[in-house]
């Protein structure tokens, strides 16, 4: 009687562990080549939906013969329900984000691709009067007076339109842009931000992160209104955040170059170069 003898051998210990380590070897080059196709991804999606919001806002001007932006005409029920977003809504590429808006229900051009809405979630460190901070990867929450909520991922500059709030304050009348058809092509219209609105300056301090508030502290201090640059200043895209212009160009911006933008009316640029915190 003949024996068969199986041929075929296992592996040995060090066989295993030399394909573990070409396995891990393989990992360490495809996943962060992978990550960065995922971020390069974000950040043009990203652009596109900003180039929508930009061209919803100029046909909303357009609309209006172009007089001031009214980001909020008065203390109204419904002008503080409607806020910009709802202004610019119906103009958003198709008729729905308007209905959408008015329901409460998401409307994802203004969310971030690297703020999508599963990731919000309450937290009451990070509420305010009006509703939930952002954060580099998270959506804010604007509260309206309906109790219905909307989330987004963007702000507009605050010194471009007309908000009854601030109009007569002193710390903001001298620099408002108050003639649309004189805004200059390099103002930014809006950007990656971790609330609905900012008012930026040159003289803006950098932020004690770049998370959006990390700490009580740093998120207490964004209700400072010498601190909206902090608003901005956000590793959303790696070290950039997308802004849209006047002239409806959209750019990735380094941190360090948001102080560089002309955000408002006798704008003052920072004399000393921006060191921002490592995150």
């Amino acid at each position: 009687m003949k024996i068969r003898v199986n041929s075929q051998k296992a592996f040995t210990l060090i066989e295993l562990l030399v394909v573990i380590a070409i396995i891990a070897m393989l990992l360490s080059i495809v996943v962060p080549s992978l990550k960065k196709a995922r971020q390069a991804a974000e950040r043009t999606v990203c652009a596109a939906q900003l180039g929508q919001i930009g061209k919803a806002f100029e046909m909303y001007q357009m609309s209006t013969n172009y007089r001031r932006f009214p980001i909020r005409n008065n203390g109204s029920f419904e002008e503080q329900n409607l806020y910009w977003m709802g202004k610019i809504a119906d103009y958003i590429g198709e008729g729905h984000y308007g209905q959408q808006y008015r329901l409460g229900e998401t409307i994802d051009v203004l969310l971030c691709p690297a703020t999508p809405v599963g990731r919000f979630e309450q937290d009451p460190l990070r509420a305010n009067p009006s509703g939930q901070w952002g954060a580099a990867d998270r959506p804010w929450e604007w509260r309206r007076n309906t109790e219905i909520s909307t989330l987004g991922g963007y702000a507009i500059n605050g010194w471009i339109g007309y908000d009854y709030l601030y109009e007569q304050d002193a710390n903001f009348a001298p620099y408002f842009y108050k003639n649309w058809l004189r805004v200059s092509p390099n103002v930014p219209l809006f950007g990656d931000a971790i609330w609905t609105i900012g008012w930026p300056r040159g003289t803006n301090p950098v932020p004690r992160d770049l998370y959006g508030g990390e700490t009580g502290e740093a998120i207490s201090s964004l209700e400072d209104v010498n601190n909206h640059m902090a608003r901005f200043c956000i590793m959303r895209h790696g070290r950039h955040v997308n802004l849209i212009y006047r002239d409806l160009h959209v750019d990735a911006i380094r941190l360090e170059d948001l102080w560089s933008q002309p955000w408002h009316a006798n704008y003052q640029y920072p004399e000393t170069e921006i060191q921002l915190p490592a995150r």
